[in-house]
């Protein structure tokens, strides 16, 4: 077998041991976001749309199996929400997160 198909092997049981723990959120996501914008996602809404659909496959493992593969999804939950309300703050924080002048 070629590095390539090593490397898709690896990837594909990742995938299946994720989905036997977490649940299908990949397919079922989208229900739920049908169900929060019933009447369609605006352009504007995008950004939020990354979030919560984020959030959503948070929750899946929540429901699931939360501590599986040493994942916390209660603390992806809260960066998702810090990253959230800094986008709607009225002074985000936009410089590179790699600069040393957000670092404390």
């Amino acid at each position: 077998m070629n590095k390539f198909s090593e490397i898709g092997a690896e990837v594909g049981k990742l995938v299946h041991d994720k989905r036997l723990a977490y649940g299908d959120s990949f397919s079922r996501s989208g229900e739920c976001l049908r169900q929060m914008f019933p009447k369609g996602i605006k352009p504007e809404q995008y950004d939020d749309l990354l979030t919560i659909t984020r959030i959503i496959d948070k929750l899946f493992r929540l429901a699931n199996d939360p501590s599986a593969f040493d994942e916390n999804p209660y603390r992806d939950i809260v960066g998702y929400a810090i990253l959230g309300m800094n986008r709607h703050s009225e002074s985000p924080i936009t410089q590179d997160p790699h600069s040393e002048a957000n670092i404390s």
